[in-house]
C-alpha cells in the first residue's frame, strides 16, 4: 500500500507540471535556449563604424566552456572545466529577431559558462582553450580591397548562466543592462586589423597657378596577406593594440586601394583642401615595426591645367611607409590611419648666363682717305 501511495504521488506531481499552459512551457524553454546579443567594437565587409553588429554582417563562431562551480581564471588554466560549444556558427534568425546557434544549445540547470567569439565564421581555422587562448590561424587577407572582410574577436563572456538583456547606450557607446526581455548572451567584437584610408590635396602654390591633379592609382606594396594571431582572455575595456599578437606574416601582396580617376567626374580636380577618402578603407594585418617588411605606397596621379582642361603629364611615386613620418610608425589592430597626400610641382627657375663676345683673332686694317 506505501508504495502504491508513493507512485500516486509521483503521478500526481508529473499531471500537475502537465498542467501549465503550452504557451507557458515555450516560454520557458526559450528562456533556457542560448542566444547572443552582439557588438561591435568601434570604428564586416568593409569596415564598420558605430557598435551594432548588424543582422547582414556575417555568421560568427563561438566557444564556450562549462564549470560546474566557481568562476573562470582569467590568470591560469580551467582544469575542470568542460567544452559546451566547440566553434559552433551563430547566424541571425530573421523570425526572432536575435543571433542563434544553427544548431539549438540549452543553459544548464547548475553552474556557468564562459564565451568567446569571432567573425566572420570561416575566416580562419579557429581554437580556444581552457586557458583562455583564442588562436586564429591560416587567416588569408583579400587583395581586393573592396571585397576584404573585417576579422573581429569578443571579449570574454564569463561566469553565465542566463540569457542577458541589453540595449545600446549610444552616449557611451557601449551597452548597458535594462529590464527588457532575455535576449541573449552579450558579446562585444573588437576589431583585429588596422584600417588605412587615403586623401589628397593639390599643394596651394600649384593651385594658385591654375594647375591640380587627378589622382590615377593608389596601391600598397608589400603587405602581409596571411598570418595567424592569438588572444587571450580579451577584457571588454583592454584596447585591440595591446592584446591581439599576430606571427610572423607568411605572404605579401599589393593592394589596390585605387584603380580608377580621383575625382570621378570629368573635369573636376583635387583642389588645396583635403578631399574625401579616396578608395575603400584599407584592411591591413598589425604590422608592430615596418622594419623588415617595409611596405611602400605608390601613387600614379596626372596633372591639369585649369583654365582649359589640359592633361600636361602623369607621374607615378612611390614612398617607403616607414619613411613617411614618425607620427605613423606601425600598423596597430583596431586602430584607424590615416594619410593625406599633398602633391606638389617642381617650380620653373632661370639660370641666366651670357655668352661672351667672341674676340674675333684678325685684325682688319682700315685706311682713312685724306
Amino acid at each position: 500500500m506505501k508504495k502504491y501511495f508513493i507512485i500516486a504521488v509521483a503521478v500526481l506531481v508529473a499531471l500537475a507540471a502537465c498542467s501549465k499552459t503550452e504557451e507557458d512551457k515555450t516560454a520557458y524553454e526559450q528562456s533556457r535556449v542560448i542566444n547572443f546579443n552582439t557588438v561591435a567594437g568601434k570604428a564586416t565587409k568593409a569596415p564598420i563604424s558605430g557598435t551594432t553588429y548588424s543582422y547582414n554582417l556575417p555568421s560568427f563562431g563561438v566557444f564556450a566552456y562549462y564549470l560546474a562551480s566557481g568562476d573562470w581564471n582569467t590568470s591560469a588554466a580551467n582544469s575542470s572545466a568542460v567544452s559546451y560549444m566547440d566553434d559552433v556558427e551563430v547566424e541571425f534568425d530573421d523570425n526572432k529577431d536575435i543571433w542563434a546557434p544553427t544548431s539549438t544549445y540549452y543553459w544548464p540547470l547548475e553552474g556557468k559558462l564562459t564565451f568567446i567569439a569571432y567573425s566572420p565564421y570561416d575566416a580562419a581555422d579557429a581554437a580556444f582553450s581552457n586557458a583562455g587562448v583564442l588562436t586564429l590561424t591560416n587567416y588569408t587577407l583579400d587583395t581586393t580591397v573592396a571585397d576584404q572582410v573585417d576579422l573581429l574577436y569578443s571579449a570574454v563572456a564569463a561566469n553565465k548562466d542566463q540569457n542577458e538583456s541589453y540595449y545600446l547606450d549610444s552616449t557611451n557607446g557601449k551597452n548597458s543592462q535594462t529590464a527588457q526581455n532575455d535576449k541573449g548572451v552579450n558579446i562585444q567584437f573588437k576589431h583585429a586589423l588596422a584600417q588605412i584610408i587615403f586623401k589628397a590635396k593639390t599643394a596651394d602654390s600649384v593651385y594658385d597657378a591654375g594647375l591640380s591633379f587627378k589622382i590615377d592609382s593608389i596601391v600598397v606594396n608589400a603587405a602581409s596577406t596571411a598570418a595567424s594571431m592569438t588572444v587571450t582572455n580579451p577584457a571588454v575595456d583592454a584596447a585591440p593594440a595591446a592584446i591581439t599578437t599576430w606571427n610572423t606574416p607568411s605572404a605579401n601582396e599589393d593592394f589596390n586601394v585605387r584603380v580608377a580617376a580621383f575625382p570621378e567626374t570629368a573635369n573636376t580636380y583635387l583642389t588645396d583642401s583635403l578631399s574625401a577618402a579616396i578608395g575603400d578603407a584599407l584592411l591591413a594585418i598589425p604590422v608592430t615595426s615596418f622594419a623588415g617588411t617595409d611596405p611602400t605606397i605608390t601613387v600614379k596621379y596626372t596633372l591639369y591645367r585649369l583654365s582649359d582642361n589640359q592633361s600636361l603629364g602623369s607621374k607615378k611615386a612611390t614612398v617607403h611607409v616607414d619613411d613617411v613620418d614618425d607620427i605613423i610608425t606601425s600598423w596597430q589592430a583596431g586602430k584607424k590611419y590615416e594619410y593625406d597626400l599633398t602633391i606638389d610641382l617642381q617650380k620653373i627657375y632661370f639660370t641666366p648666363s651670357i655668352i661672351d663676345w667672341v674676340d674675333n683673332s684678325a685684325a682688319q686694317g682700315v685706311n682713312i682717305p685724306d
